[in-house]
């Protein structure tokens, strides 16, 4: 099995996640104060007030003293948010690429790589290539740098990495942020630094034992820079992974560039507004379906179905604090084809709203988390690693009543009795449907169990009854009883 299509990935904001043994040195050492920088106290909430210049101590180190709990939830795939040399704790405003301070450096990484490999779990590096900070190095505003760079030089070696339409004052920049100037990715040698040359940053961190990247606002890199940086990468490791964070609908970003997957956010925007209620059943199965006919089942198994990350407002905070509703997104997650993608502390019901409030500080004290929606994770988890036609099997389309308050598919392999049935009742009423089924190796008249969720379901003759309790979810599977009798058993 390919192992993009068996990712169970858990996304760590590095500042956030744990302190490691050198913390007191570095903060001796004045590392966080750095350009303005604050220190805040582990309990504390960050603030929007800050800017992204409050700093709570997470690093490398304290990921490797936490990576058998990340490796006890089931987990195979870690993607960690920017490490590189910037001024703010998310590192999106990257002034060098080398690893910060504040998070380690090459040795930490190496130690995080090599802790991850021994037990199974891959690793996946946030590249920002589209920007870059407008203190940094290259561009250097502020003059931290020196007198030189893009912004004071008109003949810096670097003043062709940017585009100036007046220079020095008025550079395209992501989102007209100025203190993110954009970089022009046309220059051949900031392509060699970046990802052409065999010393480039993708090749050199995929030569230290980094598993892949993924890239940062892949919709603004564009198609052709998107294709380079995955053949860089695979030129290096043809086993390696590249991703692409794309916000809107993800057909032509896998037809015209050569990413191994996305990250899902319409599948995020279809799940999410249809268990608000912003969307009706009908669109929630049209919008499914869709999907799986327009951009393959190849290109979404190795895409991540994400619903919260450091972007956006935790699942808590979505669905005010409705288990109901969490634990039926998740398995709308684990069902649909892709992989599943946790933001860390969400397996322990951690809330927080937009931004920065969802980028709270790991809660590890274990009296503070939902155990029983902790646990439903870790089952989850199980399911998506265990069954195979989660892992790259075919989907099955199912007609519903166009007024049915249930969302469904099946999912299957070439062995029939690999095949699942999911369904979601997205009303707050009790449902029970008679579903006919179009699939030629349906099992007739025997049990279908619930391997995870709530509802019940009896197969009959190409047909499914199916009844769902309010707000839920489930994932079936046959069940046969019979002694000596094995249907299909000539196919």
């Amino acid at each position: 099995m390919n192992w993009e299509k068996s990712q169970v990935v858990y996304q760590v904001f590095v500042d956030r996640f744990n302190r490691g043994p050198r913390f007191a040195e570095k903060v001796n050492s004045g590392l966080y104060f750095r350009d303005g920088g604050k220190l805040r106290k582990w309990n504390e909430i960050p603030s929007r007030e800050a800017r992204g210049m409050e700093f709570f101590g997470g690093d490398i180190d304290g990921i490797v003293e936490k990576i058998d709990y990340i490796k006890d939830l089931g987990i195979n795939v870690l993607y960690l948010t920017p490490i590189f040399l910037a001024a703010t704790n998310h590192k999106y405003d990257t002034h060098d690429f080398r690893i910060d301070p504040q998070f380690g450096n090459e040795k930490s990484l190496k130690r995080l790589l090599d802790e991850a490999h021994l037990r199974g779990i891959r690793v996946v590096l946030d590249g920002v290539f589209n920007h870059v900070g407008a203190d940094g190095k290259w561009f250097n505003r502020s003059k931290r740098y020196g007198n030189g760079g893009a912004y004071n030089d008109p003949k810096s070696p670097f003043v062709d990495f940017f585009k100036f339409q007046k220079w020095p004052q008025k550079y395209r920049s992501w989102y007209d942020v100025e203190l993110l100037p954009e970089l022009n990715l046309k220059n051949k040698k900031l392509r060699d630094f970046l990802f052409e040359n065999e010393n480039s940053i993708v090749k050199r961190y995929i030569k230290l034992g980094a598993d892949g990247w993924r890239l940062d606002c892949a919709h603004d890199l564009g198609h052709e820079i998107n294709s380079l940086i995955v053949e860089s990468v695979h030129g290096v490791n043809p086993n390696s992974y590249v991703i692409g964070e794309i916000s809107s609908y993800p057909s032509e970003w896998i037809r015209k560039t050569k990413l191994d997957g996305v990250m899902n956010y319409y599948f995020a925007n279809v799940v999410l507004n249809g268990l608000k209620g912003k969307f009706k059943p009908y669109v929630v199965r049209a919008e499914l379906d869709r999907m799986v006919k327009e951009i393959g089942i190849e290109a979404l198994s190795k895409s991540w179905n994400m619903l919260s990350s450091h972007d956006t407002p935790r699942l808590d905070w979505l669905f005010s604090g409705n288990k109901r509703l969490k634990r039926t997104a998740l398995l709308f997650q684990i069902a649909y084809p892709g992989n599943p993608f946790i933001y860390y502390g969400e397996e322990n019901g951690m809330g927080g709203g937009p931004d920065p409030d969802n980028r709270r500080p790991m809660v590890w004290e274990s009296d503070r988390w939902d155990w029983d929606f902790r646990k439903f994770v870790i089952k989850a988890i199980k399911v998506k690693s265990e069954e195979s036609a989660l892992k790259g099997g075919d989907y099955l389309s199912i007609t519903f009543d166009a007024l049915s308050s249930l969302v469904g598919f099946g999912r299957y392999t070439n062995k029939p009795e690999d095949t699942l049935f999911f369904f979601a009742n997205l009303s707050d009423e009790i449902v029970r449907e008679n579903i006919p089924i179009a699939y030629s190796y349906f099992m007739h008249n025997v049990k279908l169990e619930a391997i995870i969720g709530e509802g019940s379901a009896v197969s009959k003759v190409s047909r499914i009854e199916v009844e769902m309790p309010p707000k839920s979810a489930a994932i079936f599977k046959f069940k046969p009883n019979f002694t000596t009798y094995k249907m299909y058993k000539n196919v």
